[in-house]
């Protein structure tokens, strides 16, 4: 019988087909945006985001084509509405947490306004990283490991994944610390995303809180920064470390033995060939 090379290599199969989408979507087609798009008269970076929002959707297009015949992407009743009521109350705590401390230093509201370049870039974000983190890297995950003592693997692999490409950061001129500190909150909210996913399997839900996650958060940078401070100090990146780790705790907590036979369940129905 023949194999398909994912079959075969399910380890390289994942590690291709996630930053093979990544490097897709994000980086191809937001070249191809930068230098099109760009001529109409936008800045280079919000070319660049919609090119990579666009290559996302395609990629999302192209994995669900080539995989129609076993696997089920769309979302099944319930599933939409389970996700926001797992993801809600965490995400609205760590938020009123979070842009509380940045509200501290602005000594006032927290917030301040930004840019269409902000704002395509949050978007380019939440779809990029979720289709390829979540949609992809998951459910390949689960079409290839899927048992009950590898649920949790399943979700860390996608946090580490997620959170390494940020350590590129490096190379755009971060210090090293901050992205190694950025490198770890990102790993630390994948395995959030992750089980989230893992338990609902819909994309969507993660892909609109990843969105205004990132909006919040360019917004809050801006409000320090409009007031001069350009340097945090050392507590707070110890802070924002301990409550992105409870969210990751929270993510385990969603995993948990009692739910992994529903997890299972989940992922049966969605791969209707999977293997056993």
């Amino acid at each position: 019988m023949k194999q398909k090379f994912a079959d075969k290599h399910p380890v390289l199969g994942l590690l291709l087909w996630t930053y093979g989408a990544l490097v897709i979507s994000e980086l191809l087609f937001g070249v191809i945006a930068t230098f099109t798009i760009e001529k109409a008269g936008l800045e280079p970076g919000t070319a660049t985001a919609i090119g990579g929002s666009v290559g996302s959707i395609l990629v999302l297009i192209f994995w669900y084509l080539r995989n129609r015949k076993e696997y089920r992407f769309m979302p099944r009743k319930g599933d939409i509405g389970g996700s926001l009521k797992l993801i809600f109350l965490p995400m609205l705590i760590y938020w009123i947490l979070l842009f509380g401390s940045y509200a501290y230093f602005a000594k006032g509201f927290p917030f301040a306004p930004v840019g269409l370049k902000q704002i395509m870039m949050a978007l380019m974000a939440g779809l990029v990283e979720e289709v390829c983190f979540r949609e992809i890297a998951v459910s390949y995950m689960a079409r290839h490991w899927m048992s009950e003592k590898r649920i949790p693997l399943i979700a860390v692999l996608s946090g580490f994944m997620f959170g390494l490409t940020h350590i590129t950061n490096a190379i755009n001129g971060w210090e090293i610390s901050s992205a190694l500190l950025q490198t770890l909150l990102c790993i630390f909210m994948g395995v959030f995303y992750g089980a989230i996913y893992l338990r609902k399997g819909n994309v969507w839900v993660l892909c609109l809180f990843h969105f205004v996650h990132d909006v919040l958060t360019f917004m809050a940078a801006e409000s320090v920064t409009v007031l001069g401070v350009t340097e945090l100090p050392d507590w707070i990146t110890v802070y924002i470390a301990a409550i992105e780790f409870a969210l990751c705790l929270c993510g385990f907590f969603y995993i948990r033995r009692a739910k992994r036979q529903e997890i299972i369940d989940l992922w049966e129905y969605k791969w209707s060939g999977m293997p056993s």
